[in-house]
């Protein structure tokens, strides 16, 4: 009985974790940096400057960039260790360069969802 649910967790687990999952998410990245011009590179500019840029009369104790930096160690920071070592367990180092590539295509998706 175990064993027959250990065989289709197994099975399950290959499928979601394996190619179809990273093609979509690619393929994803890819379609929303097509679809919306290369926004994260025809706005870094404007993104920089407003990182560093204090808000004149803004409301608040914090600074543009403190807000920045305790957004981004939430997103990015449990993120980037789970799935770096889950990369290299599962598949061996060569799996490292796709993660690599994939954030520059993320990046669209957050860029696409907070403008």
């Amino acid at each position: 009985m175990w064993n027959t649910i250990n065989i289709f967790l197994k099975a399950v687990d290959d499928f979601v974790w394996g190619v179809p999952l990273m093609v979509l998410i690619m393929a994803g990245g890819i379609m929303l940096t097509v679809r919306l011009g290369l926004l994260q590179m025809r706005k870094l500019h404007l993104a920089l400057k407003w990182m560093v840029k204090n808000e004149e009369g803004g409301d608040g104790e914090i600074t543009s960039f403190g807000a920045l930096c305790t957004a981004l160690s939430a997103t990015i920071g449990t993120g980037n260790i789970v799935g770096v070592a889950t990369a290299v367990g599962a598949g061996g180092p060569e799996h490292f360069s796709g993660w690599c590539l994939q954030p520059s295509l993320a990046w669209q998706q957050s860029i696409q969802r907070d403008f």
